[in-house]
């Protein structure tokens, strides 16, 4: 959690799981979870109304998934919002896995369409008249099953890849970069247009046709969108982790808006 905001902004968020739509059965594979409109048309944009898996939730600040699937109330572009889960930075080798979350749609599969597809809403902010910048990266998977994941294309392109640079056009295909200025009563713009609602938009066309499941995503859509902290994963450029500030802890969820779907086919893969 960004160090800020536990100084200045702190504010005690206790999950209790009776109070949060969380999947039974996690990320183990089969159809999307279901909500009470499953198998309707839906119609987008849309935020991910579903947590599917939240290893990290529990009794802490900031630690309640359920403001990751209940709108986007962004703080603007000098401040970061409270109404976030954040992620850690622990894959489980010294602790509980909290490095990631899984979200869905309810009862609806995420489709290619031109343009961007879905917005991934973080809570980076610029400070000093936006010569600086507060990012903490996450790389973005997407599933049609839960078990089979395909990365968003992303590249970190500082001149010293080891190096940590607050620069948002070196972090190119990361969510947490560009500071989010959505706020679902106060400022309830269009969620996919970038210049209004800020955050970091992805589009399935950028997935490679490799004649597998990226290429199959691109076709029929995916029903699992995954977050997962930058720090956690490999650069493949560098074969150590993605660096990150030294007063950074893991990405702040605030929600997910996508675009268009189609209704959850109990027959697809």
């Amino acid at each position: 959690m960004k160090m800020y905001m536990y100084q200045n902004l702190r504010r005690c968020s206790l999950w209790v799981a009776a109070s949060v739509s969380m999947s039974v059965g996690g990320c183990g594979g089969g159809d999307a979870p279901a909500g009470p409109d499953a198998g309707a048309p839906a119609e987008g944009p849309a935020y991910a109304d579903v947590v599917v898996n939240a290893p990290g939730a529990g009794e802490r600040d900031f630690g309640d998934p359920g403001l990751a699937v209940n709108g986007v109330r962004g703080g603007g572009v000098e401040q970061g919002s409270v109404d976030v889960y954040s992620l850690g930075t622990s894959t489980g080798e010294d602790g509980p896995a909290d490095h990631t979350l899984t979200l869905a749609w309810s009862g609806r599969v995420v489709i290619n369409e031109p343009g961007i597809d879905f917005v991934v809403f973080e809570n980076p902010f610029a400070t000093e008249l936006d010569v600086h910048h507060f990012i903490e990266a996450a790389v973005v998977e997407v599933s049609r099953d839960g078990q089979s994941w395909v990365a968003m294309p992303h590249d970190y392109t500082a001149d010293d890849e080891t190096v940590y640079v607050d620069d948002p056009t070196r972090w190119q295909g990361f969510a947490g970069v560009h500071p989010v200025l959505l706020h679902e009563e106060d400022n309830p713009v269009d969620p996919m247009d970038p210049a209004l609602a800020g955050g970091d938009g992805f589009d399935l066309a950028d997935l490679p046709d490799d004649g597998g499941e990226a290429e199959a995503i691109k076709r029929e859509g995916f029903s699992y969108l995954r977050i997962v902290t930058a720090t956690t994963r490999q650069n493949p450029d560098t074969g150590a982790p993605f660096p990150t500030s030294v007063i950074a802890g893991g990405p702040d969820i605030d929600g997910v808006y996508a675009r268009s779907f189609r209704p959850l086919d109990n027959e697809t893969p």
